[in-house]
């Protein structure tokens, strides 16, 4: 699905979800192989890491990144010293208050002395029996120095669930089949059928995304989470026809609308 944010998240959308759609293409078939020596050492760092800082031991932390070390969540950048602040205020002894962080998921691609390590990070925080959770992908820069691995830079985007997909029928998919001219663009979707799936093509596009039920008329790009284009609402008529369609993110309604020419 496309990508048609502000600028300042561009850079960190697409880096995410390229690069784990690589890293993804990248992976055996069979999912038992077991890591090699230098992933196995990166996720003792990373999981370090990230222990660290949930406990409060920032110094500790410090030991795992760069000096010029960044985190970039969204369209904020977090820098070291910001990060290293955070962690000491998880030192604060709060009766009941508990804090995770919990990593899987590794993938890795090396060049040299650099490796991007894509993963799962959860955040979770227990105040008594009150549980808050939030899950990130996030991908860490780390160089390797003097038989040491450093983080450099991580970027991270919160994950955000698909819907569960709604049962339609295959005849309604009919409905939709045509060209859709952006308004104002000279931008135009194609929603094709083929068998009993939908799908949409960009005319910049090479290949069509697969599009799965909401609702009768709403559908959404698996895997798409925080992209402004998750979602495709059809547009209906008085007579009930499609005339258009709305494409957003259910997040902020960010989007645009295209007029069905054909």
């Amino acid at each position: 699905m496309r990508i048609h944010v502000l600028p300042s998240t561009i850079f960190v959308l697409i880096y995410l979800f390229r690069f784990h759609a690589a890293t993804q293409a990248t992976q055996p078939t069979s999912q038992v192989k077991a890591a090699s020596a230098e992933e196995q050492e990166i996720i003792s760092v990373l999981t370090a890491r990230a222990n660290a800082c949930a406990v409060g031991d920032a110094q500790t932390w410090t030991t795992f990144v760069d000096s010029g070390f960044r985190d970039i969540e969204g369209n904020k950048t977090v820098t070291r010293k910001q990060v290293f602040e955070e962690c000491q205020e998880a030192a604060r002894v709060v009766p009941g208050h508990k804090i995770e962080r919990l990593a899987s998921g590794f993938h890795f691609q090396f060049a040299g002395n650099i490796a991007l390590v894509d993963y799962l990070l959860e955040y979770r925080e227990h105040f008594g029996e009150l549980d808050l959770t939030e899950t990130v992908r996030q991908v860490d820069t780390c160089e390797k120095r003097q038989g040491k691995w450093i983080v450099l830079l991580s970027v991270s985007a919160t994950v955000i669930p698909d819907p569960p997909i709604a049962k339609v029928d295959p005849v309604h998919l009919q409905d939709f089949i045509g060209e859709y001219a952006w308004v104002g663009s000279p931008m135009v979707d194609t929603v094709t059928v083929k068998g009993e799936k939908l799908y949409i093509q960009g005319s910049w596009e090479d290949t069509p995304t697969e599009l799965f039920a909401e609702g009768p008329d709403t559908f959404f790009d698996r895997g798409a989470g925080v992209s402004p284009m998750a979602r495709v609402r059809f547009v209906r008529d008085k007579q009930g026809r499609v005339s258009g369609e709305r494409v957003y993110s259910p997040a902020d309604g960010r989007g645009y609308s295209a007029k069905k020419v054909r």
